[in-house]
């Protein structure tokens, strides 16, 4: 007998509670139906709130599918390509490349420096080691060594080609930021928001900084643009910017703190507002009243029960984009949501 989960259990009970008070036509229509007993109607609808973060889970296994086909398909292509400039099948010219580069640099100097020392085979669940000596070994080691050299080539490939790539992952459930403390800039009006949930004392963040201020600087008539903090606990920094922001200069102290050089302390920050011409009793009395830290707690908490624990997170009308450090795939994600155009320099 399978038992249900209680997450699972305590949804249903909020569930029934739920339909006590709703009218039938606020979950679906008849089509909707799944299942009926003692003439009780029970909605696909349903089914779909109780295994929303199963069924997004079960997307993000199938993403990490394409994504690997993906990644082989590009390494094919590319291979591909290298055989036709020489007039060989694709098996030809991976063959003759490997054979000329054992043939060069010799065998066990391909084995150091690849790190290959031991050879290991799988038999099931089970894992044996393979004397490297032996005739089994010799024919794995070779095919070992091939695929080392065809990965170093490969990643010679990569870097001498822009490659984009434009499989995202699945929209992640309830990311809803609606409630979440945010600051603003860009075109308020328009429909089409990027949030960018990031820390100041965060190297990636710090790092990505310039590429998210470029998109900025393009799409800042057309897009209205968020920034949320996130950290394990808040920082001086976060405090201090949104001090800043009760003077309305937070984005200008956002800026500052970024490209600052070195550790952002009280001495720093109190540096970059001065510099700002701030009101300088009023910047300190609202870092130290605790409201700004509250409120940035508070933030914290409700990206934790959203599921957002890194930094930095880019969030595109819902859209959870994550392992993207490229401003074309950025831009490209965004045009495919809102029709907007790219620009054309």
């Amino acid at each position: 007998m399978r038992l249900i989960p209680y997450y699972i259990s305590a949804m249903l009970m909020v569930l029934f509670y739920a339909s006590c008070n709703s009218h039938q036509s606020s979950k679906g229509t008849e089509k909707d139906i799944i299942a009926e007993f003692d003439g009780e109607a029970i909605y696909a609808s349903e089914i779909n709130t109780i295994i929303k973060q199963e069924l997004y889970d079960e997307l993000c296994r199938i993403h990490n599918i394409k994504k690997e086909a993906l990644e082989q398909l590009i390494n094919v292509k590319l291979l591909q390509k290298e055989a036709n400039k020489k007039q060989l099948t694709y098996q030809q010219y991976i063959d003759e490349y490997t054979d000329a580069k054992i043939k060069k640099t010799g065998t066990d100097s391909l084995l150091k420096r690849y790190n290959i020392n031991s050879i290991t085979e799988f038999r099931g669940k089970s894992a044996y080691s393979v004397p490297i000596g032996s005739p089994t070994g010799k024919v794995t080691r070779l095919f070992h060594l091939k695929g080392a050299i065809v990965n170093e080539l490969l990643d010679s490939l990569k870097r001498n080609k822009k490659i984009l790539q434009y499989l995202y992952p699945p929209k992640s459930p309830s990311i809803d930021l609606n409630s979440l403390h945010t600051y603003y800039r860009g075109n308020l009006q328009s429909k089409v928001s990027m949030i960018i949930i990031s820390d100041f004392d965060c190297d990636a963040c710090i790092n990505a900084h310039s590429l998210y201020d470029s998109i900025h600087q393009e799409y800042k008539d057309k897009v209205k643009f968020g920034y949320i903090h996130y950290s394990t606990m808040p920082t001086f920094a976060q405090i201090a910017s949104d001090a800043a922001n009760k003077q309305n200069k937070f984005w200008e102290f956002h800026d500052s703190l970024y490209t600052h050089k070195g550790y952002i302390d009280s001495i720093a920050a109190f540096n970059i507002a001065q510099n700002m011409s701030m009101d300088i009793n009023k910047f300190q009395n609202d870092i130290t009243n605790n409201e700004g830290k509250k409120s940035i707690e508070k933030t914290i908490n409700q990206l934790v029960l959203l599921g957002i624990y890194a930094t930095p997170t880019i969030i595109i009308n819902g859209r959870l984009i994550v392992n993207s450090n490229s401003k074309e795939e950025i831009c490209h994600l965004t045009v495919s949501y809102t029709h907007l155009t790219l620009p054309t320099n």
